[in-house]
């Protein structure tokens, strides 16, 4: 592992540690984040194979309802029924936040009303398909909010899986590596001066370790 090129004083080793400690708080933030981000994908997967289940056994059924009001009525009379049925509601999408990741939220408020069309000519599965297909829509409405939550937390999970590993085995060894490195070379340092101004002391007053020049 690399040092970072700084040169050796007390002012970048205190810089490289101030450095250090930020570094580690951070890696513990986003140990954090990534925990939370997972709990909540392992949530989103049960919940989205569940309600994927739920819109298709739903389709299935409507589709079924459907056929079978062709059979009872001819496509042509379930092809004019359907005119009068109104405009579904548009989907309205709201948001909420997740350690920044900004996940949707939507809302289909599709209320079960009577049919708009007339009994006479129409049937009950006609009846049975409307209320099988608005039932499906509403699921599937729900399992597209859980598919795009999923998506957006899968690739939250991949950035900061990435931002802990650089931290991890790259800035946070760098820095010790530095710090330490500083720290050997100021306590030489140290050790040196100490040495130097020993010698110039008993120079000064001639103690023991001193001999006068002979020349």
């Amino acid at each position: 592992m690399r040092r970072l090129p700084l040169p050796t004083t007390k002012t970048n080793l205190l810089r490289v540690k101030g450095d250090l400690a930020v570094a580690q708080e951070g890696r513990q933030l986003l140990d954090e984040k990534r925990e939370v981000i997972l709990r909540e994908l392992f949530s989103h997967m049960d919940e989205m194979r569940r309600t994927r289940k739920e819109a298709a056994d739903l389709l299935a059924q409507a589709y079924r309802a459907l056929a079978d009001a062709c059979v009872a009525l001819g496509r042509d009379q379930v092809a004019r029924a359907s005119l009068a049925a109104p405009a579904p509601p548009e989907v309205a999408m709201h948001e909420r936040s997740l350690f920044g990741v900004v996940l949707p939220l939507l809302n289909w408020d599709a209320v079960e009303t009577e049919a708009s069309w007339s009994l006479f000519g129409t049937s009950i599965e006609l009846d049975l398909a409307r209320k099988g297909f608005l039932a499906a829509t509403r699921r599937l409405v729900q399992l597209a909010e859980l598919e795009v939550a999923f998506q957006r937390l899968a690739v939250e999970l991949r950035k900061t899986q990435k931002r802990v590993n650089a931290l991890q085995n790259l800035l946070i060894p760098q820095y010790r590596e530095t710090a330490a490195y500083m720290e050997g070379s100021l306590e030489e340092r140290e050790r040196e001066d100490m040495f130097q101004l020993k010698r110039m002391r008993e120079r000064q007053s001639g103690g023991p370790g001193w001999k006068p020049s002979t020349a």
